[in-house]
């Protein structure tokens, strides 16, 4: 009887061939990170008027404007942000160079220049500006614009020109 068993068990499992199972990994991964502080009070641009430039005053090379000083300014950071990077991107000016941002306004011959206060160095596209939160909460980034002409003689009109900040909360 045993050997009949054993048949009947072989012709079973001929029929009904054993199931194997796949193991399958789950990865869940993100980040996270600090929360954003309030940027300009909420609003997403801020204008910079250099004013009424006298051409007579850009008519020899590398003359520039009086600067402007402006504020880059968070308030609101929450409690898990320490710091924040602000990287500067815009079309940059051939005649003037990597630090400084082309006008797209009919003025000829200019561009515009940005500076950091604190540190005196230019915010041209590339430049990565990096500041801790303050203890009230709050980030102020001292800043200046001007016009500068390279070459000299420049012909009146307007100058307009923008500047990408992006920031990054850590």
């Amino acid at each position: 009887m045993h050997v009949i068993n054993s048949a009947i068990f072989a012709s079973w499992l001929a029929i009904f061939p054993a199931c194997a199972g796949d193991s399958v990994d789950i990865d869940v991964t993100g980040d996270i990170v600090a929360s954003p502080c309030i940027f300009n009070g909420g609003n997403n641009g801020l204008n910079i008027n250099l004013g009424d430039i006298y051409a007579s005053n850009m008519a020899t090379p590398h003359s520039h404007s009086e600067p402007v000083p402006f504020a880059l300014r968070f308030t609101q950071c929450p409690a898990g942000t320490k710091s924040v990077s602000v990287q500067f991107s815009g079309v940059t000016d051939p005649a003037a160079g990597g630090d400084y941002y082309k006008n797209s306004g009919s003025a000829g011959g200019v561009a515009v220049g940005l500076q950091d206060l604190l540190t005196g160095n230019a915010a041209g596209a590339g430049t990565r500006i990096n500041r801790p939160v303050e203890s009230d909460r709050t980030i102020t980034l001292g800043m200046k614009a001007w016009i500068y002409s390279s070459g000299g003689g420049v012909t009146p009109g307007t100058v307009n020109s923008t500047v990408v900040l992006t920031m990054q909360y850590n």
